[in-house]
């Protein structure tokens, strides 16, 4: 069981970037509606492009997405509150002080931040089409996207387009807490993982230990995991449970079979499914070639898109006669509305 203090120094950035700086600065908003009308512009200025880079690229699947809607309220009412209570004093009379080009720089930054966020939202044209490899429940990307501000992979030239997906409990976030030590406190533990595509299994690994967060195993970075060959392209999915994975190396399967479950095993924080593809055959490492993008029925998901799939989802596997027929999966909800089809790799 990890000690208080590691859980405390890993969700400190988060709360400190999630609340206690949007608090601060609408603190400064209002303390500077005292002084003129140029040093309130420039602390608008700081707190709008924090906020609006908060508001696509924060981790809100750690408070859910009520918060997040709610934060741009609190910084439209202070808005108002402070331009009412501002001092009305001219532009022709203002003097910049350090705090105001302090501000103007600092505001400049997180405009650039939203910039980034907004065009890592777009993926490239070319890419690799995928099933969702996760059913029963409302998933949230919580790294993904074309850019290093949505996307931890990004730099990685194998990973740049990779995926991690945790799923939503019925509050809306990840996990009962923001950093609960047992991996069963976290929604996604133990969630079927099936196949995003029709392939062949080229590696599966699975004897590796599910671990207490956040503490991690960077010596097997995958963790227990499997590797597929489909169609020219290799997929990855790792962080898989211990002893769930239910096929083997040189078995075919089909898009939507059920392959394992998701646990925290290896290079991990916390349950989640993480999913890559690259270019050509298995280079016989976890990341070797180049990152594909990956869309799921046309659509690039980044950090915070949302997908729902239904459970109770049964596809056979090649050779075999299917127990239930296969369901349909609902629409994604949130940044992005789509139609969830039962495609494979191409």
């Amino acid at each position: 069981m990890p000690r208080l203090g590691s859980r405390i120094l890993f969700t400190a950035p988060v709360i400190v970037g999630h609340v206690l700086f949007p608090l601060s600065l609408l603190l400064h908003l209002w303390s500077a509606s005292s002084q003129d009308r140029m040093t309130w512009l420039a602390a608008l200025y700081v707190a709008g492009g924090y906020f609006a880079f908060l508001y696509l690229a924060g981790s809100w699947s750690w408070f859910g997405g009520m918060v997040r809607h709610i934060l741009p309220t609190f910084l439209l009412v202070t808005v108002w509150a402070t331009y009412l209570h501002g001092n009305p004093d001219t532009i022709l009379e203002f003097t910049p002080t350090p705090d105001f080009l302090l501000s103007i720089l600092m505001g400049t930054f997180f405009a650039a931040l939203t910039v980034f966020s907004v065009r890592g939202r777009k993926g490239p044209l070319e890419g690799v089409e995928l099933s969702f490899p996760l059913r029963g429940g409302t998933f949230c990307i919580a790294q993904g996207g074309a850019s290093r501000v949505l996307n931890a992979h990004y730099v990685h030239p194998s990973q740049k387009y990779a995926i991690d997906v945790v799923r939503l409990s019925a509050s809306g976030t990840r996990a009962h807490g923001l950093c609960p030590p047992t991996p069963d406190s976290y929604a996604i533990w133990e969630a079927e993982v099936v196949s995003p595509c029709d392939g062949r299994v080229l590696e599966a690994v699975d004897g590796l230990p599910d671990l207490f967060p956040p503490v991690r195993d960077p010596s097997h970075p995958a963790g227990n995991h499997l590797v597929l060959e489909s169609d020219r392209t290799t997929v990855y999915l790792a962080h898989l449970r211990q002893g769930s994975i239910c096929v083997r190396v040189g078995d075919r399967v089909r898009a939507g079979q059920m392959l394992g479950r998701v646990g925290n095993s290896g290079n991990s924080t916390e349950p989640h499914l993480h999913l890559h593809a690259e270019e050509g055959p298995y280079s016989g490492t976890f990341s070797g070639s180049a990152g594909l993008a990956i869309r799921f029925d046309g659509r690039f998901l980044v950090r915070n898109d949302m997908v729902r799939v239904r459970a109770g989802v049964t596809v056979a596997a090649p050779g075999e006669e299917a127990s239930r027929s296969r369901s349909s999966e609902l629409p994604v909800v949130g940044d992005s509305a789509v139609r969830k089809g039962l495609k494979g790799g191409r």
